[in-house]
């Protein structure tokens, strides 16, 4: 069995997942990670009638994000695989977020909310039945987005863009017209049971997690709007 956590930003979640979801939780956590994130990693294990000596690998998300609710959950995730001598496996965020859109026959560029009005994001594309990031991952501002957007759909049948988005980036995306779909907010989740997925595909196959594992990804470049 393997729990899931995510607090790369103000949206917070974990999963419970033994190969089924058995339990996923999402939530605005604000700033609040460090109170509320424990207990409802209690919560969701007494509801499943388990244990944390029942988990046999952790998985979190690296980022990027946010600086404080990122060291927050790779601390918990790290100190729980530490107690019980489980490996951990990290899954950048953005990964996390394209992973959920696996239906999408087009190019994907993923966008998390880096505060200060700017966006962390990366662009991805399929390989096989994963999907594997082509750019690097960048922080800009509503302008630097579109732009960037705009790059992307060039020779595309198509991109999809999902994600933190305001009301003022739909809106500036939307009016490039059809070769860009905006994925609507339900489908701009991260989803802990997908982070969880892809870390139990790992541990099955006998993937020993690297050092960078319980590090966080912090966004080191922008991009100039």
């Amino acid at each position: 069995m393997l729990l899931a956590v995510d607090t790369s930003t103000s949206q917070a979640g974990l999963a419970v997942y033994d190969g089924q979801v058995r339990a996923e939780t999402i939530w605005w956590a604000g700033r609040n990670h460090a109170r509320q994130l424990m207990p409802a990693v209690r919560c969701a294990l007494d509801q499943l009638g388990k244990q944390p000596a029942d988990l046999q690998c952790l998985a979190a998300a690296r980022g990027p994000g946010s600086f404080t609710g990122l060291r927050v959950g790779l601390a918990a995730a790290r100190g729980l695989a530490f107690a019980l001598g489980i490996p951990l496996y990290g899954v950048g965020s953005l990964d996390v977020l394209a992973a959920g859109l696996a239906a999408s026959p087009w190019p994907v560029r993923a966008v998390l909310d880096a505060g200060r009005g700017r966006v962390a994001t990366a662009l991805y594309h399929r390989d096989g039945d994963v999907w594997q990031r082509s750019t690097d991952i960048v922080g800009v501002d509503v302008d630097g987005l579109v732009r960037l957007v705009s790059e992307d759909e060039r020779g595309q049948n198509a991109c999809v863009v999902a994600g933190d988005l305001t009301d003022e980036a739909r809106a500036r995306l939307a009016a490039l017209g059809e070769r860009v779909w905006i994925a609507p907010p339900a489908l701009s989740v991260r989803r802990p049971a997908v982070l969880a997925e892809i870390a139990w595909r790992a541990w099955r196959k006998g993937e020993t997690p690297g050092p960078q594992a319980g590090e966080p990804i912090y966004l080191t470049r922008a991009e100039e709007s």
